[in-house]
């Protein structure tokens, strides 16, 4: 299966500007709305990032869900690793959750302008791409 690339409809200051297209719907949708949630984090201005990191937040706990859900019901070869990876960015997440809880913006700005988005556009395309493409076999 040929995964595609098409623009986001936004982009984050460290992110490239397109949200890779796995191929696989519920996934593909995921990806680009997490671009979105995470590009009104970045545009937050100071002092007001809690409301859009939180929005973020509860997507990454969805969007994870649901992933792990389907890999789970096709009997994903490689779901340890890949839930593994999911439940460490929770667990940062809910650190920068309790930092902007305290009015502590700094980390959790470096996190959504930086950090995120290296690690989301690689775990697009390694993790995510060979999930995709099992889950879009398993599915057939």
């Amino acid at each position: 299966m040929l995964a595609t690339t098409t623009p986001a409809a936004t982009a984050t200051p460290a992110a490239a500007s397109t949200v890779p297209m796995l191929g696989y719907a519920v996934m593909d949708c995921d990806h680009v709305d997490s671009v979105a949630l995470l590009q009104a984090a970045c545009e937050a201005p100071a002092g007001e990032l809690r409301a859009p990191f939180a929005a973020f937040a509860k997507h990454l706990r969805e969007h994870f869900a649901r992933e792990n859900a389907l890999m789970t019901q096709h009997g994903f070869f490689a779901l340890h690793c890949h839930t593994e990876e999911h439940a460490r960015v929770l667990t940062v997440v809910a650190t920068m959750e309790a930092d902007l809880a305290e009015g502590k913006e700094n980390r959790a700005r470096l996190y959504v302008t930086e950090h995120f988005p290296d690690w989301f556009h690689t775990h697009l395309a390694t993790m995510d791409r060979v999930t995709a493409d099992f889950l879009a076999q398993a599915e057939g």
